[in-house]
């Protein structure tokens, strides 16, 4: 038996395209005749027998990676906009993947040539924001998949490059952090308790900031053990307090308020709200459902919570600018002009202006809060050094200096 792709029309006049397992190509054309098809157009699937299915690269067996996606929907596009079938275009896709990506593009394939919908076989595939979902449902409605499908992938260039800043802010300031946690650990309870054997031998009295070092000292080397396990046991809070709803809410809006941090975290939220919403209602979402994408889309609960109230508020006849600004930690900025936009029915420029404008000033927000904790980890790691050497020097000019005790 082979695979053969067809088009035809069914005796309504509409026009079909899909698949029929048959021994032959006359065969399959009788079987659709049959059905009551006239057969337009039909073709042997032509099985791939040259796709690797083996590596000797590790890497080449990763999961389907954010960026791989973005580009096989521009590919996809373009094949679509050229006349390719969205099946045949998906083919080509999964033929040219990697073999870690390439299972995603089969099912997604298995799953047309069963007569289901694009939308459909991303859902099920579970690696799919709800923003692409929604934006692929619009194209396959609209009739312009291709296009709908390019503004897509350029919406997950633009959130991972999104994350990617926001991930590099305070990539810096974290491994510094844990750089000064080790080398306290190990000034502590490695350094220090070799310091004190040496003024001991020595037989002189120690100065205050020495004894005070040799003091912090012996308290970490006795209490190492039960700082341990409250480190760990309080990572283990913190994560079950963050995947539990209610205390995540929390979480979240205390972050808001934190400063510095909470301002970049307000302008990415903003960023994200004005691009994903402006691009829903371009391409033709009800207001309505943009909410409802726009809730699945924040990370922030708190944020997500209120764009919940706002969809509430919206289906009870409100404007979308009267529930934003009561409860919104959005920019003040974007929301007078959510209210300008709804007044002359251009939402959607408007947030689209919007989303360059403060794209921008999360840029110059990310590099100000780099700017300013790279010299405060700097001189806290600097003055941990510095307390610890002019501890251990100034025992050193007294033993020189001083009287045996």
């Amino acid at each position: 038996m082979s695979l053969f792709s067809y088009t035809a029309r069914n005796r309504s006049g509409e026009q079909l395209s899909d698949v029929v397992d048959s021994a032959s190509r006359d065969a399959a054309i009788m079987q659709l005749r049959g059905e009551g098809l006239l057969v337009l157009k039909i073709d042997a699937v032509k099985k791939n027998t040259d796709e690797k299915t083996f590596s000797l690269n590790p890497l080449a067996y990763r999961a389907i990676r954010s960026v791989e996606i973005e580009n096989a929907f521009h590919q996809i596009a373009v094949m679509l906009r050229s006349g390719v079938s969205l099946l045949d275009a998906v083919e080509l896709t999964r033929k040219h993947a990697r073999i870690g990506a390439r299972k995603v593009w089969a099912r997604i394939a298995e799953r047309i040539q069963q007569g289901g919908a694009l939308t459909d076989a991303l859902k099920e595939q579970g690696i799919f924001s709800n923003l692409t979902i929604q934006l692929v449902a619009v194209g396959e409605q609209t009739g312009h998949l291709g296009t709908v499908m390019d503004q897509a992938a350029q919406e997950m260039a633009s959130t991972r490059r999104l994350k990617k800043q926001i991930t590099s802010a305070l990539k810096y300031p974290a491994f510094t952090l844990l750089f000064a946690i080790g080398l306290v650990v190990f000034m502590l309870t490695s350094i220090v308790p070799e310091i004190k054997k040496l003024l001991k031998i020595m037989g002189k009295p120690m100065p205050p900031i020495t004894q005070a070092l040799i003091d912090i000292s012996d308290w970490f080397v006795e209490n190492i053990t039960f700082m341990g396990i409250s480190a760990v046991l309080g990572i283990i809070i913190f994560v079950l307090l963050y995947n539990w709803p209610p205390s995540r809410w929390w979480l979240d809006r205390f972050a808001l308020r934190i400063p510095l941090i909470g301002h970049v975290l307000r302008l990415s939220g903003t960023v994200l709200f004005c691009r994903a919403m402006g691009l829903l209602l371009s391409s033709g979402v009800l207001i309505i459902d943009a909410l409802k994408t726009m809730e699945l889309l924040h990370n922030n609960k708190y944020m997500a919570s209120h764009i919940a109230f706002a969809h509430s508020r919206v289906l009870q006849g409100s404007s979308l600018a009267d529930p934003l600004a009561e409860k919104s930690r959005y920019m003040e900025l974007v929301l007078q002009m959510v209210r300008v936009g709804e007044n002359s029915g251009t939402l959607d420029d408007i947030l689209t202006e919007m989303t360059a404008y403060h794209d921008e000033l999360l840029q110059q927000a990310v590099a100000k809060l780099t700017g300013m904790i790279a010299p405060i980890m700097t001189v806290f790691v600097g003055g941990l050094v510095g307390f610890v050497y002019a501890a251990f020097l100034v025992a050193m000019f007294s033993a020189a200096g001083g009287s045996p005790s």
